[in-house]
């Protein structure tokens, strides 16, 4: 996996500590609910790691997509 900017989609408005717990994505708030966290991820340990925190966390996961 070569680094890339993703869009990770969760349920859920997320507060500001929460989108800080995933340092250096953008939060976007969506009218259904949605919080999208857009950011750079590396590798895949990075990736890993992001899940981990959402999972620990108990945050929905909706979708992971590459940004284009």
């Amino acid at each position: 996996m070569i680094g890339s900017n993703y869009e990770v989609v969760v349920k859920g408005r997320l507060s500001p500590t929460l989108i800080d717990a995933n340092d250096g994505f953008e939060a976007i708030h969506n009218e259904d609910g949605s919080t999208h966290l857009v950011g750079w991820i590396s590798d895949q340990s990075r990736m890993h790691g992001v899940l981990e925190v959402l999972r620990d966390l108990n945050i929905e996961l909706i979708s992971i997509n590459r940004a284009l």
